[in-house]
């Protein structure tokens, strides 16, 4: 045999030997739960594992129902599950969910996501970091998130919603009504609050054609279903993705967050530019005397990239899911605008009226429960863990998931579930509850910082179209909305057409 043959036949062999390990090793991962008798499908298949429909067929969120209701019906509190090629958990029992977010936080306290701030800064946000590097950026991030800080916000917001009523005017000009796609509408409202607040940008995204910050944030949300595996690879090999210096997200997203946080920060500091804005309070975080106070340029660049691709799709796509429900419940959306009518009347909103409108917060909190703007919550497992009454224990590394969607559709706590109903969050029905049958924003420790923000900008925006416009369905609304399987987050699949009627012949006006 020559050289040339035998190494050819070496690689070969070397070649088949890796392949051979290498479908061993994912075989191994399909059977994880199965080999250690753990309660599991068993139907986990190479490569998708349970998730076999994900983002082609079915959204997240369907998947965990079905498996959420699988495990419910077998009488476990949660249930093995292969997410892909990661070991992971549904959980079904509310206690069970309650010690995973608050009473044993301290064995759950990381949600697993890559991150690699030196190599790939924008991974660097709150959201993904984990264990001391997270406890530390939200105790800085923290005091920018309180109500006084909303309140010096509030005008910034109330000058975007202002603006989203001279455009539904504009457009309803001369025949006092017109059908509009309000997914996208609502999206370019939300575009320039984040914009405005987050970069102190006026991004126009309500009468532009195309707007960069909403396209680069799609390419985000948007994921292929390479995107999703490499996410995947990089979440199960971390120690190996960050020895290799690998980065989640394309140099073009980290060029585009860079130069525009870098480009607002140089030029407010050079010309002593002064906003109430979110931006500001990042800003006097670098520039703190305190040492335990300050964060890093490349901090800042995380925090505002994670602030605006996860907001703007977040309450956007809350705002139209209600106006859709609003429209299809005519005496709702009467009830509604009388009580807003009664809070604000034609006066300029204040900070005060957006938060007290008791049944519009009732409104937005079923929104919430039928449309979770995060269908899902994530942590991972950091030590073995033994499940409390059972004789269970989890694995370290294995990752947990709490399916809100399905918790939030379980007529054990929401009988009708798929009906609309605010009373659902009167004091008294909220009060018989589970506290842990409602997790918009999560629990605990990890719970979302940016709930107040997102949950004032939805009022706002709310409050101002309604006060202004009826809502009503149009021959093309759909009965019901069908959510994008491609979508990283829950957003309705298509558009949502509705149609915006002006109210009497001198709509109030801020």
């Amino acid at each position: 045999m020559t050289l040339g043959v035998f190494l050819v036949a070496l690689g070969f062999t070397i070649l088949l030997a890796g392949s051979l390990q290498l479908c061993l090793l994912v075989d191994k991962r399909r059977r994880f739960w199965k080999d250690r008798n753990f309660p599991c499908t068993g139907r986990s298949r190479i490569l998708v594992g349970d998730y076999g429909e994900a983002n082609r067929t079915k959204h997240m969120q369907e998947i965990n129902q079905e498996l959420y209701r699988e495990f419910k019906r077998r009488g476990l509190p949660l249930g093995g599950t292969i997410l892909f090629i990661i070991q992971s958990v549904i959980v079904v029992d509310l206690e069970l969910v309650k010690s995973i977010l608050v009473k044993d936080f301290s064995n759950f306290h990381d949600r697993g996501i890559y991150n690699n701030p030196e190599v790939d800064p924008i991974s660097g946000h709150l959201f993904a970091l984990e264990g001391s590097a997270w406890r530390q950026l939200r105790m800085k991030l923290s005091p920018t998130f309180t109500s006084g800080k909303m309140k010096m916000m509030f005008e910034t917001i109330l000058g975007v919603a202002d603006d989203l009523v001279s455009f539904l005017k504009e457009k309803s000009a001369g025949r006092g009504s017109v059908e509009l796609e309000m997914k996208n509408v609502l999206a370019g409202y939300t575009a320039d609050v984040i914009g405005s607040c987050a970069f102190g940008v006026e991004c126009n995204s309500l009468r532009s054609e195309r707007c960069k910050y909403r396209e680069t944030a799609n390419v985000v949300l948007n994921q292929t279903a390479g995107q999703i595996l490499w996410t995947m690879l990089l979440m199960l090999f971390k120690p190996v993705a960050s020895a290799l210096k690998l980065k989640m997200f394309s140099k073009n997203i980290e060029a585009f967050y860079t130069d525009l946080v870098c480009g607002t920060i140089q030029h407010r500091e050079q010309n002593k530019v002064q906003r109430n804005d979110f931006m500001n309070l990042l800003i006097q975080l670098k520039n703190s005397a305190n040492p335990e106070e300050r964060i890093t340029i490349n901090e800042i660049v995380a925090q505002a990239f994670v602030f605006f691709f996860a907001g703007f799709e977040t309450s956007s796509t809350t705002m139209v899911n209600c106006l859709f429900e609003l429209a299809r419940n005519q005496e709702i959306q009467e009830k509604l605008r009388s009580e807003i009518l009664k809070t604000c009347g034609t006066s300029k909103i204040t900070y005060e009226m957006a938060t007290s409108i008791e049944y519009l917060n009732m409104v937005v909190d079923e929104t919430l429960r039928k449309y979770p703007a995060a269908d899902s919550l994530l942590r991972k497992c950091n030590k073995t863990y033994f499940v409390p009454d059972t004789e269970l224990k989890l694995p370290e590394g294995t990752f947990i998931i709490i399916p809100v969607y399905a918790i939030h559709h379980d007529p054990q706590y929401y009988p009708n579930p798929e009906r609309f109903d605010p009373d659902r969050f009167s004091a008294a029905n909220r009060a018989s509850r589970h506290p842990f049958a409602y997790l918009p924003f999560g629990e605990g420790p990890r719970n979302c910082i940016g709930m107040r923000f997102g949950l004032m900008q939805t009022r706002v925006g709310l409050i101002n179209i309604l006060r202004n416009f009826r809502i009503r369905p149009s021959p093309s609304t759909p009965d019901q909305l069908k959510v994008n399987p491609a979508s990283g987050l829950p957003v309705p699949l298509g558009g949502v057409n509705l149609i915006i009627e002006r109210i009497g012949e001198q709509p109030v006006d801020n």
